[in-house]
């Protein structure tokens, strides 16, 4: 190659990282707007893991279980009066909440079987959060009567630091209050119209068909733009709605098939004719919403419900507590892998001159990789993340510091650099290319299997080690690329040819 199309190449190459690099680092008020629009660079836009922007912690009290604090402050201000007996008379003490006696039986005859719901409702309530693909997440019973829930704030470095972004931080925190709100909806998936059903609660099915075998699934869709809850029939479904569709689309004022979590409603769908496909889609206002509802109702097809009202369908109550690491936790951390990607920059400079500037290339693009990858792909970046960001990098480094090592020694030897690449690449091959798919397919597995930040981690790995054998290759050609129009290739990668040495 050329020395004109050499520089070519290379002068578009980093003109992108240098453009690309902007934006992902680099925030600023967009002109025109009088300062009141802000470009929030890719970095700024990451979501962060609890360990760094803090987490959400709600408990929710089954009906009939209140706290300490609720208890006395419904106690009544005159001490001699019927009520005040009435209220004392009307709770029991068990740790630092007060149980309604009436639910706990003569004798406290229903004590161990409330205990028992409240773990169900714990394990079943933890499956749903896992759906929802959080970098970390608890949900413990306290109190044997309540269940703590704790969540990641998932805010970004810009809601979490900056004043400007409170209405984007609020937003998030209505997100996370109506998460918990609706994967605590407790019931069973029942079909309701108010002027068709039957009974009291307007009942479109049978009362004794179970309604959960008329579906397959339901899950979140997305498509050119508009939200939705896919749902699919089973056969029995499809004969189902086909009857029910009938008889709502001809009703005088509501026509509309309501699905509904005990007594909270989810979704409604509007008919105007008789349906029957298997599969049909639902419009909802917000991707966070259609995939809260999805879970719920998909929980529910599965066998997977809440067995007790725990009262989240008006409100839940969320505490926000500060970064377990500190409140500049995510600063520290930039700073750190900065420093990081920085030291490595310089090694490769010093230790093998131009050839190092070829590694410094590939650091970039991979440090560039992870941080759009993140952005794009929504992965909460905690600091287990980071460490494992942080070893996709060392090995893109050590692969190409082992390869940049052997060239080294093949040309000790006595060999050109052109056959010392050849040979010593050849002689790497294949070590680089089992170490890399080892890798690969370890951390792949542990995306899909694993649930949480151990998942988030494993996919994180698995982008920095594709991203590292892609870039091994890169190298190489950048290598080409760059020495091609060098004369004296040794200077250009720092090496030294034995017969030199013996010269000297």
């Amino acid at each position: 190659m050329g020395k004109i199309k050499s520089a070519i190449l290379t002068a578009i190459i980093l003109s992108a990282i240098v453009v690309l690099a902007f934006f992902a680092t680099v925030s600023y008020t967009v002109p025109g707007s009088e300062g009141v629009k802000k470009y929030n660079s890719f970095l700024t836009s990451i979501n962060l893991g609890g360990d760094l922007t803090g987490e959400a912690v709600s408990v929710l009290y089954p009906k009939g279980v209140i706290s300490d604090a609720d208890y006395q402050f419904g106690i009544p201000d005159d001490k001699e009066s019927d009520k005040y007996d009435e209220y004392r008379d009307k709770y029991k003490q068990f740790g630092s909440v007060w149980v309604e006696k009436e639910i706990l039986g003569e004798n406290d005859a229903n004590k161990d079987a409330i205990l028992s719901d409240v773990r169900k409702d714990a394990d079943t309530l933890s499956k749903r959060l896992a759906e929802k693909g959080f970098s970390s997440y608890s949900v413990a019973v306290r109190d044997d009567f309540t269940i703590a829930v704790s969540l990641p704030t998932n805010f970004t470095y810009a809601e979490y630091y900056d004043s400007e972004y409170t209405s984007s931080r609020s937003d998030k925190e209505t997100q996370i209050s109506n998460t918990v709100r609706y994967l605590a909806y407790g019931g069973e998936l029942s079909l309701r119209n108010s002027e068709v059903g039957v009974g009291h609660d307007n009942i479109l099915t049978p009362i004794t068909a179970d309604v959960n075998s008329y579906f397959k699934s339901f899950k979140k869709l997305v498509r050119a733009g508009n939200i939705t809850v896919k749902v699919d029939l089973s056969e029995e479904g499809v004969k189902l709605f086909k009857d029910i569709s009938e008889r709502v689309s001809a009703a005088q004022n509501d026509k509309a098939v309501g699905f509904f979590i005990g007594d909270s409603q989810l979704l409604s769908l509007s008919l105007s004719e008789t349906v029957e496909q298997e599969t049909f889609l639902i419009t909802v206002p917000t991707e966070e919403t259609a995939e809260d509802y999805a879970i719920v109702l998909d929980s529910c097809i599965k066998g997977k419900t809440l067995v007790l009202d725990y009262g989240t369908a008006n409100d839940v109550d969320i505490i926000y507590t500060s970064a377990a690491l500190g409140g500049h936790a995510a600063v520290f951390l930039f700073c750190a892998m900065l420093a990081l990607v920085i030291a490595a920059i310089v090694y490769s400079a010093v230790r093998y001159k131009l050839l190092g500037f070829v590694n410094s290339i590939s650091i970039l693009i991979y440090s560039l990789t992870i941080i759009v990858t993140l952005l794009l792909i929504g992965i909460q970046l905690t600091v287990s993340g980071a460490i494992f960001a942080l070893a996709g990098l060392a090995l893109l480094c050590g692969s190409n510091f082992v390869m940049f090592e052997k060239v080294r020694s093949e040309t000790q030897k006595g060999k050109t650099i052109q056959s010392s690449v050849k040979s010593g690449c050849k002689a790497l091959l294949k070590g680089i290319l089992e170490l890399h798919v080892v890798l690969i397919a370890v951390s792949l597995i542990v995306a899909l299997v694993c649930v949480g930040e151990v998942a988030a981690c494993g996919l994180i790995f698995f982008i920095g080690s594709v991203a590292s054998y892609v870039l091994y290759w890169f190298t190489r050609f950048m290598w080409f690329v760059l020495s091609s129009a060098v004369e004296d290739k040794f200077a250009f990668c720092g090496f030294k040819r034995k017969e030199d040495e013996d010269d000297d």
